[in-house]
């Protein structure tokens, strides 16, 4: 039983982790049609962010914040410079953006950084680990775990509960209606890149955190489990998102612990070739076909 309890653990830190990135690279493709390959790259300059601030001597409880921030910021930057004035145009216009943004985000971090990895330094309580009841849990994964349901929560919030969120949601059910009734899309565009981009900082914090170092090239694993959730969640929906994040993290703590140790080297590959048959056997995703983001 306990090691149930603990692989259940291990599959809610790992699953929320990739919740939260699908759920903000879900929230500018129900908004835009866009799938924002340059997303994992903000996961980055949060990272190197975090890693100047700490290096720099300011206490993690305020680097936490202004990490964040200064993600939300780049992230809505990106959104006005390089997305707001296509707004409408075609998908493959749109596709060469988003590549476009992400090689001039990975190069200029190039130039400043260079290619080595640099080391994020967490504080020590984050490296600690709760024993209890014969569990032994990081404090991390209890980070991660919680981090993320309040995350939801307050995007949850947000988008109910609000009027930028009632625009978020027209937006995406009928752009058309929507504009009709007054809402701007390019401003709800510059809400969901900010919302969006407060996502990826946490995310990225949380992410480095546990891998432990920085390189301009961090943001390709990111970035592909975000999209592998996305499509097996459901495209277009964020509870799908968070559905399909979560499902990928059960997954893939599954294989690593019913395959054999010489197979887990192919648990990535396996992992791949069960959410393909998920995906045959409900095209549609885990929640069913796009639908507005709700």
């Amino acid at each position: 039983m306990t090691a149930l309890v603990q692989h259940v653990l291990d599959a809610l830190s790992v699953g929320s982790t990739y919740a939260l990135l699908a759920l903000g690279l879900t929230l500018v493709f129900s908004v835009m049609n866009l799938i924002n390959f340059a997303y994992g790259l903000l996961l980055v300059w949060g990272g190197y962010g975090a890693c100047v601030l700490v290096d720099a001597g300011l206490p993690f409880v305020l680097v936490v914040p202004l990490c964040i921030l200064f993600v939300t910021a780049l992230s809505m930057a990106m959104g006005r410079v390089a997305f707001r004035p296509f707004i409408g145009a075609p998908q493959i216009t749109l596709l060469i953006t988003s590549f476009g943004v992400l090689l001039i985000m990975q190069y200029v971090a190039i130039l400043i950084f260079g290619e080595k990895p640099r080391v994020l330094n967490t504080p020590d309580f984050l490296t600690g680990v709760i024993a209890a009841g014969g569990l032994r849990v990081p404090v991390l994964q209890v980070v991660t775990i919680a981090g993320g349901a309040l995350v939801v929560a307050a995007f949850y919030g947000l988008l109910h509960r609000t009027p930028f969120g009632a625009h978020l949601r027209a937006a995406a059910e009928s752009p058309e209606t929507a504009r009709l009734m007054g809402i701007r899309p390019d401003r709800v565009l510059m809400i969901a890149f900010g919302i969006s981009g407060a996502i990826a900082g946490v995310v990225g914090l949380l992410w480095f955190a546990k891998v432990g170092a920085v390189t301009p090239r961090s943001d390709l694993e990111p970035t592909l489990k975000a999209f592998i959730a996305i499509v097996l969640g459901g495209l277009g929906r964020t509870s799908g998102a968070m559905l399909g994040g979560l499902a990928l993290g059960g997954i893939e703590v599954g294989m690593n612990v019913v395959l054999p140790s010489g197979a887990i080297t192919y648990a990535q590959a396996i992992v791949f070739a069960v959410v393909i048959a998920l995906l045959v056997l409900r095209p549609g995703g885990l929640s069913g076909a796009r639908t507005e983001a709700a």
